[in-house]
């Protein structure tokens, strides 16, 4: 009994560095999937802008279409405009080339408003494939650096479970079927350090008689949370 509870600490200390290098390994292909996630956006962002562009410049080119049908339309007014035959046929022509001038005036400024967000839409375009190669970078960089690290990972990995393993042989039938039991619910949390008579886990203060079973190196478990007991230090 005595060597099984002196083992506890030891075991603990595994658990919980396994535990460590477990959850590096896990989070990279998180970490890489949410570096994609953010690549991913921004190359769908270029495609909305590049769409948008579209659209701009669809309406550009309409506009400046209907500014040359009406100028081809006031230059064909001021050829009938010399031909009127009376005051009022030449009232009539001067007041639409007036109002399609006007009108021409209107989309003129249109079009250079039109043309004004081309420019903004092309220089937001440029910046956003930027950022989608920076995002891009960020991810392959990332998944490479991981990928080189992750050998190291199992390694440490395989090595602290051997280790695990060996002291774990090393524990009685009885204690071990318990102690399985616990790592199995409860990972590297099976176990808890004992301080100044308060359960590392739960923090609550166990009974001097389990204070002092412990301090004879026995196995002993907490009243309140189950976790397997160990003498912090030891």
């Amino acid at each position: 009994m005595a060597t099984a509870a002196t083992s506890f600490a030891e075991l603990h200390r595994l658990h919980l560095a396994l535990r460590e290098v477990q959850q590096q390994l896990d989070r990279g292909p998180r970490q890489i999937r949410a570096r994609e996630q953010l690549a991913a956006q921004a190359e769908a962002d270029v495609a909305a802008k590049r769409e948008e562009l579209k659209t701009l410049r669809a309406a550009g080119e309409r506009k400046s279409l209907e500014l040359k049908t009406n100028e081809a339309k006031i230059e064909e007014l001021k050829g009938k405009l010399n031909a009127a035959a009376s005051n009022r046929e030449y009232d009539i022509i001067r007041g639409q080339i007036d109002a399609d001038t006007v009108a021409n005036s209107v989309l003129q400024d249109e079009i250079l408003e039109q043309l004004e967000k081309v420019d903004r839409v092309e220089k937001e375009i440029k910046e956003a494939e930027a950022e989608v190669e920076q995002k891009r970078a960020a991810a392959t960089g990332f998944r490479e650096r991981f990928e080189a690290d992750s050998v190291g990972l199992s390694e440490q990995a395989e090595k602290l479970q051997a280790e695990i393993r060996g002291i774990e042989s090393g524990l009685g039938g009885q204690v071990t079927e318990k102690y399985r039991r616990l790592v199995a619910a409860h990972g590297a949390d099976a176990l808890a350090p004992v301080e100044n008579s308060v359960c590392g886990y739960c923090h609550v203060q166990i009974t001097r008689q389990k204070q002092v079973q412990l301090n004879a190196g026995q196995v002993v478990f907490c009243s309140n949370c189950a976790r397997l007991l160990y003498v912090s230090g030891k």
